[in-house]
């Protein structure tokens, strides 16, 4: 070493004193720690991201799942609606062809297109009845649902 630097450095060290050490010492310890520490921490961070990561895939995957299952029961629940507007279209139309044909028999011909409304509101009742069954079904079928 110079002379210049052996006096820096046996001033530095003569003028410090008993508490500069501790913090110098702390500071290095705190810094050996983190030095090797860093491994574990970053894996720890990124066990954490992973773990939110499936989380939130499985998260994903439970809506979808539950989306098609709703999909479908709409599906159903229109399919229905458009065959009961059907039914009610074909209904009147059938009832003004009787009525033009005929129009001295019109009190009888509403009350046969009644009657057959009538069946048709029954029929389409037992239709709803079943949808309505199978999202009961399909909802109490899923243990995943239950838990959640």
């Amino acid at each position: 070493m110079t002379a210049v630097a052996e006096k820096t450095a046996s001033t530095v060290l003569s003028e410090m004193t008993p508490g500069a050490y501790g913090v110098w010492g702390l500071f290095i310890a705190v810094s050996i720690a983190i030095i090797k520490g860093w491994p574990a921490i970053s894996d720890a961070a990124l066990r954490a991201k992973m773990a939110i990561g499936d989380r939130r895939i499985s998260r994903i995957q439970k809506l979808e799942k539950d989306l098609e299952v709703q999909r479908v029961s709409y599906e159903a629940e229109i399919g229905i609606l458009r065959h009961e507007l059907n039914n009610v279209s074909m209904a009147f139309q059938a009832l003004l062809l009787l009525i033009e044909s005929r129009p001295e028999d019109a009190a009888a011909h509403v009350v046969r297109v009644r009657e057959m409304l009538e069946r048709q509101a029954a029929t389409a009742a037992a239709e709803k009845a079943t949808v309505r069954a199978a999202r009961i079904v399909a909802a109490g079928a899923d243990p995943e649902e239950t838990t959640e």
